[in-house]
């Protein structure tokens, strides 16, 4: 999964309409925007980070930084995902890497067993895709624990994944 970076806006209550356009006019010269969601700035990079945080400097915005998973365009998701994450305007799919840990059965794992361990992972999915013809998986960050035990009681390991 790619990593991205989402700048959320604190607007002040009572600006009239045109200043949220004015920050984006503004944006539109200085940072390359990957996406954008309501008040959710997202960027790719570091550079762009700060190009967007000198501006929001300038219009006296508040920014909470988050770090952020971009999604595959084939994830499929589970109705857990929108607590983890969100769809942008564009229906790209975000999750808060700060929540969420992905992991992938390893090779010399059977794959029998790991059938049957998948399955007890599905009812704590949040997200599933494929990467080389793998599975991938997306729990809960503090599930990560009880995902290393399904794996250990069906015989396979697991790697988490960056």
């Amino acid at each position: 999964m790619e990593s991205k970076i989402g700048l959320l806006m604190d607007l002040p209550e009572g600006k009239l309409p045109g200043f949220y356009a004015q920050i984006v006019k503004a944006l539109a010269g200085k940072v390359e925007l990957f996406d954008r969601d309501k008040e959710m700035l997202i960027v790719s990079s570091e550079e762009q980070k700060l190009a967007a945080l000198e501006v929001m400097a300038h219009y006296n915005i508040e920014t909470n930084l988050m770090d952020l998973r971009l999604l595959p365009d084939d994830a499929e998701l589970t109705d857990l995902f929108s607590d983890y994450g969100f769809t942008s305007r564009a229906e790209i799919n975000y999750l808060y890497d700060k929540l969420v840990v992905s992991f992938r059965f390893t090779v010399d794992s059977p794959q029998a067993d790991v059938d049957q361990a998948a399955l007890q992972v599905e009812e704590h999915l949040l997200a599933q895709y494929k990467d080389q013809d793998r599975d991938v998986y997306i729990v809960d960050r503090q599930l990560e624990e009880l995902m290393q035990g399904i794996a250990k009681a069906y015989r396979c390991r697991i790697e988490i994944l960056p």
